[in-house]
C-alpha cells in the first residue's frame, strides 16, 4: 500500500504540470510556515484556504492543492515534493547522490563519481549534490538513496572508540 504523500506525487506527476510552477509551489509550502499553518488549521474556513491558495499559487497547480487542502491533507506537501522528485528522476532515467567531503574533488573525481553511481544503479546520469563538510576530519560520505557509505575519519575514530570501550 502507498503512502498519501506517495499518491499525490503521483497524481502531481501524471498532470505533467511545468516544473516552474512545481518550485513556485514548494517554495510556497516548504519555505512559509504561516502558509502552511494557515491551509492546515480547522479555524481557517475551506472557502478562505482556496481564496489564499487562487493567490498565491501558479494557475497550475491551485486546483491540486485545493484538493490537498480540502482533504487536509498540506501537511504531506514536504513528504510529496520528495516523492515527486523521485518520480521525475526515475523518469528521467537518473539517480540523486549526496557527496560529503573534507576536501573537495576535482572535476575527474567527480566524473569517475558520477560514472559509478550510474553504472552500480544502472542510471543514465547522476545528480550530485557535493557538500562540504569539515566534520569528517578527513575521507568522505557517499549517500545514494537509503545506501551510506561513510569512509570518513571522524567515523572510524568513533568505531575505535567504542572498540576499546567494548574491553
Amino acid at each position: 500500500m502507498t503512502s498519501i504523500p506517495d499518491n499525490y506525487a503521483r497524481v502531481l506527476f501524471d498532470l505533467h504540470i511545468d516544473s516552474g510552477d512545481i518550485e513556485t509551489a514548494r517554495v510556497l509550502l516548504t519555505e512559509s510556515e504561516e502558509l502552511t499553518e494557515a491551509l492546515t488549521s480547522p479555524i481557517v474556513s475551506k472557502s478562505e484556504k482556496r481564496a489564499v491558495i487562487d493567490k498565491l499559487f501558479p494557475e497550475s497547480t491551485r486546483n491540486f492543492f485545493k484538493i490537498m487542502s480540502d482533504y487536509g491533507d498540506v501537511e504531506y506537501a514536504e513528504d510529496m515534493f520528495s516523492a515527486y522528485d523521485a518520480l521525475v528522476l526515475d523518469d528521467r532515467n537518473a539517480v540523486s547522490a549526496e557527496f560529503r567531503y573534507v576536501t573537495e574533488p576535482d572535476d575527474a573525481q567527480i566524473s569517475r563519481l558520477k560514472q559509478k553511481i550510474a553504472k552500480d544503479y544502472k542510471k543514465e546520469s547522476v545528480e550530485l549534490n557535493l557538500v562540504e563538510d569539515k566534520s569528517l576530519i578527513g575521507g568522505f560520505v557517499l549517500t545514494v538513496g537509503d545506501y551510506v557509505l561513510d569512509q570518513s575519519v571522524k567515523t572510524s575514530i568513533q568505531k575505535l572508540r567504542r572498540h576499546f570501550a567494548e574491553r
